[in-house]
């Protein structure tokens, strides 16, 4: 294994994060339409459906399910991923917006919270479209 000198320091960036969902359509809908990602395209793949999103500079893949296969459950009890995380100007008013679209809370969280840290500011987690939480922050 070479040393940490033998290797140059390369930037690293997220290319993209992939997203499983077993509505696709719905999936759509939840991340461009209340959430403003941008839709760039949408096709078969494989045995699936997929399309991709942008946010800023990052892009998101979602995997409809395969054909023929059914997906368990969303759970915060497995290993992975706990939540998305997004952060917005105003928590307070992307909420609002979100809701007023026809987001709901996680059930988790069922409201506007402030975690009981020194200088924490108010978050929310917004119920996604399989179940996962997706946590609303201010910059």
């Amino acid at each position: 294994m070479p040393s940490d000198r033998a290797m140059p320091h390369v930037p690293v960036v997220i290319d993209h994060i992939a997203l499983q969902t077993a509505d696709l359509d719905k999936a759509i809908d939840f991340y461009t339409r209340i959430l403003g990602f941008e839709l760039l395209e949408r096709k078969p793949f494989k045995r699936r459906e997929m399309a991709w999103l942008r946010l800023g500079d990052v892009k998101f893949e979602l995997f409809g399910r395969r054909e023929g296969e059914a997906l368990q459950e969303w759970s915060d009890l497995q290993v992975g991923p706990v939540h998305l995380a997004l952060r917005v100007p105003n928590v307070e008013g992307f909420v609002e917006a979100a809701l007023a679209k026809g987001a709901s809370f996680h059930y988790s969280h069922p409201g506007l919270f402030t975690p009981p840290v020194k200088g924490a500011r108010p978050i929310a987690y917004l119920l996604g479209p399989d179940g996962e939480e997706v946590e609303i922050r201010d910059e």
